[in-house]
């Protein structure tokens, strides 16, 4: 008997290869609307930093975030350096007062002694030479040094990702994740505790609508900001609370442990300290999970929210289940997560780039302005380096600042693509994984208006 025959007229890949549905959300990632709502949230937390910085002492090492808090003996050593270059540049009625200036001291003399000695000026190169090593020998800003870090480590990972370099790519994960915090609470614990708290308020509601966006994409119901933005908008207390409660739940479980070493100060409770250090050691394990469990499973609060509307306990229940559930699946996901990232970053960076130099030829080729010799530029796949700095007049500085201005909007837009497609490859994460988990479809969402998922 004759069977019959059949035909495969097309092959559903996303269905048999779950992974490429985190292609999509570079396109999904890039559009408009959600870089320019990326772009706020970064620019809030920007501010905040800037507005730290205003009003904070810097707190960092000339050489960056991760050369530690200032040291009292280093800046005098870099200080009497850069006296010794500065000081046979200047004119002989200001050396005197030049042996014991401040660094904000010796460039209005290097400035003074340019503007008074007009028929023998120092030459532009060696002025910009000076400037540039004042600068380096000052401390950093809070903020500015943790800008700088996450900027230099960032790029390191997307370069290493793209080239393909596992090594230096699991260097620069390790120094973006866990260097740069722990390095920031060593030289600024105020002011890390400050960015943390402004970021989750900054993020929280952003996150849900991003993520309930993303969810949308992947449910094909092409939800619209505004229906994402009211679905999220009463749940606004859950996306801060949640981090806040992981948190504060760790440190009540470390609680114990830190009270039996207490005992260990005192004669013969020590010994009831010393018998129950057990007690310690299921507390710091707690803690430890808790912890694990935070550090982890950030990326996957928010779209537990957006997904499934759950509250703060429930979505680190839900968060903690699936990690110690599908550690191999996570694991494989945050990999194509950083590759699908890297992609989009590279997109982004490479217009940005194309873009910047375009513009900058151009008006450098109309005005010939000065100005720009104080800009400096963009390079693809490089963290912006400010140019050495010029001898301006007073409407060149401004055109200068100004100008920059928009180059750091360049740069945060940059950033903006690549914090929109991850947050859309955690929510494609976190339905996979509740797929694999729970056997729950990725159009199982939770919608007020039903009262129920559908």
């Amino acid at each position: 008997m004759q069977q019959p025959q059949s035909r495969v007229d097309s092959v559903d890949w996303p269905s048999i290869l779950p992974f490429l549905k985190f292609f999509g959300a570079v396109s999904t990632g890039l559009r408009p609307t959600r870089i320019a709502l990326t772009f706020v949230l970064l620019l809030t937390v920007v501010a905040a930093g800037r507005v730290w910085d205003g009003f904070a002492p810097p707190t960092s090492s000339p050489e960056g975030l991760f050369a530690g808090p200032i040291r009292e003996k280093q800046l005098v050593d870099a200080q009497e350096s850069v006296r010794a270059v500065v000081i046979p540049s200047l004119l002989q009625e200001q050396r005197v007062n030049a042996q014991t200036a401040s660094l904000d001291e010796l460039e209005i003399l290097l400035a003074d002694s340019i503007r008074i000695n007009a028929t023998n000026p120092i030459e532009p190169s060696r002025y910009s030479n000076l400037m540039s090593m004042i600068d380096a020998a000052r401390p950093r800003s809070s903020f500015e040094a943790l800008n700088e870090a996450v900027r230099t480590s960032f790029y390191t990972l997307i370069a290493s990702v793209a080239c393909a370099d596992v090594p230096s790519a699991i260097g620069a994960g390790n120094a973006l994740l866990v260097g740069v915090p722990v390095a920031s609470w060593t030289s600024a614990p105020c002011f890390t505790v400050f960015f943390v708290v402004v970021c989750i308020l900054a993020f929280g509601w952003g996150s849900g609508v991003l993520c309930r966006l993303s969810a949308g994409d992947m449910s094909m119901r092409g939800w619209s900001f505004n229906q994402a933005s009211d679905f999220i908008r009463p749940r606004i207390a859950t996306l801060i609370f949640a981090p806040i409660f992981a948190v504060i739940l760790g440190f009540v479980l470390w609680i114990p442990a830190w009270l039996l070493g207490v005992l260990g100060n005192l004669p013969f409770l020590d010994i009831l300290g010393g018998a129950l250090f057990g007690i310690a050691l299921i507390s710091a394990a707690l803690s430890a999970i808790v912890i694990v469990v935070l550090l982890i499973g950030v990326p996957l609060i928010a779209p537990a929210v957006a997904c499934d509307g759950c509250d703060a306990v429930e979505s680190i229940q839900r968060t903690g289940a699936y990690i110690f559930a599908r550690p191999l699946h996570l694991l494989w996901y945050g990999f194509i997560s950083l590759v699908v990232i890297a992609l989009g970053t590279l997109v982004a960076d490479f217009a940005a780039t194309i873009i910047w130099s375009f513009a900058l030829g151009a008006y450098e080729s109309a005005s010939g302005e000065a100005a720009l010799s104080a800009v400096g530029n963009l390079h693809f796949l490089e963290p912006y380096q400010s140019a050495p700095l010029g001898l301006l007049g007073f409407t060149q500085s401004i055109t200068a600042s100004l100008i920059d201005m928009w180059r750091t909007i360049l740069c945060l837009l940059i950033g903006a693509c690549a914090l929109s497609i991850g947050f859309s490859c955690a929510t494609r994460t976190y339905l996979l994984v509740r797929l694999n988990s729970d056997g729950q479809d990725v159009c199982d969402l939770w919608e007020d208006s039903a009262g129920s998922k559908t």
